[in-house]
């Protein structure tokens, strides 16, 4: 039967003074990050490999990608192959997924070895030159500042300058230091994936394990990837928040006062 997270889950929002974390049953796990993130890719594939390869999994599987929620991911990976965590799984036997599900297992492992962590959404420049990819990564306290870690691409260090917030990639495309154009994902690109990644962002800071914006109305309108001075202006509050210079005390105070900012349960 599944078993219940507890206090090992993302719920728990982690900063450099709080840690409040129980043990995994299942397999002693290791300490490093690095490895850490190792075990993550071991777990799942993501949809994208998955297509470049044509790799063919049954309907069920698929949809293992909207899987929501730390408990409900590790669950599925023990559903699919009850090996201890540890053992990297043949890529059949791994859990489709995407970026945001390999930050949410990371996170929650971290925490679970006392690690603070915290998942972040914004975006990367290292996958296609000259873009700003819609991206999931985590952030671990190492004991002196924050470092990214990116457990679906492999990378164990990934340069601040390299990876922006969705409070930094906001507040550089609405001071036109960047091109929205150039931010994006797939089909999406511009203001709506902004928007987007700002409300994951916010919510992943206050405790949401939810990897997706199609939810909220309130960034729905009838022309997204136009710039809106109501929705926008909005937007530019939390922006700072999210880039770090409120303390965690004001995001979760600013998040609570916006019910628009929560997603169903």
């Amino acid at each position: 039967m599944p078993w219940s997270l507890g206090r090992f889950s993302i719920q728990n929002q982690a900063s450099p003074r709080i840690s409040t974390i129980s043990p995994i049953p299942y397999a002693p796990l290791p300490s490093e990050p690095n490895a850490l993130a190792e075990v993550v890719r071991g777990l799942l594939i993501h949809e994208g490999i998955v297509a470049q390869r044509k790799m063919r999994f049954a309907s069920d599987r698929m949809a293992d990608r909207d899987t929501v929620g730390a408990g409900n991911v590790l669950n599925r990976v023990l559903e699919i192959d009850p090996a201890p965590l540890t053992v990297e799984r043949d890529e059949q036997n791994r859990m489709v997924s995407f970026c945001y599900q390999f930050a949410l297992l990371l996170c929650a492992f971290l925490r679970a070895k006392d690690v603070p962590a915290r998942a972040r959404c914004g975006f990367a420049s290292y996958f296609r030159q000259g873009f700003w990819i819609d991206h999931w990564v985590v952030e671990y306290w190492s004991g002196s500042e924050w470092v990214v870690i990116d457990p679906d691409a492999g990378r164990d260090d990934v340069p601040r300058s390299e990876f922006n917030n969705a409070g930094e990639a906001w507040i550089l495309c609405r001071e036109s230091k960047l091109d929205p154009a150039i931010h994006g994902n797939y089909f999406l690109w511009g203001w709506d994936e902004l928007r987007g990644s700002l409300v994951n962002d916010i919510g992943s800071l206050n405790k949401v394990e939810c990897g997706s914006w199609n939810w909220c109305t309130f960034i729905d309108i009838s022309d997204r990837g136009m710039p809106d001075e109501v929705i926008d202006a909005k937007l530019d509050s939390l922006a700072p928040l999210v880039l770090g210079s409120g303390s965690l005390e004001e995001v979760m105070q600013t998040y609570q006062l916006y019910d628009w900012l929560h997603p169903p349960t």
